[in-house]
């Protein structure tokens, strides 16, 4: 099994140049392996998120030069 959120990672890194030009700062909303929509808010992001996939595993991602780690867990995992 691949592991959790690696489409959506490299899809982010296929199109972070791309994102970086046209949305830097805001949020990316990926899903598999499709960029689903950018948002001005992380929590606009996630909702959006929830709204239309459920329960599964997405990534909201921050469209930035430089990477600071950052970790997340759904409090709904498991349910």
């Amino acid at each position: 099994m691949p592991p959790i959120l690696d489409a959506e990672l490299k899809t982010y890194e296929k199109n972070r140049d791309q994102l970086l030009g046209t949305a830097e700062g805001k949020f990316v909303l990926i899903q598999n392996s499709q960029v689903v929509g950018i948002y001005d808010s992380k929590m606009d992001a996630i909702a959006v998120g929830y709204q239309q996939f459920g329960n599964v595993p997405f990534l909201v991602k921050q469209i930035v030069k430089v990477e600071a780690p950052q970790n997340f867990t759904s409090n709904l995992l498991g349910v």
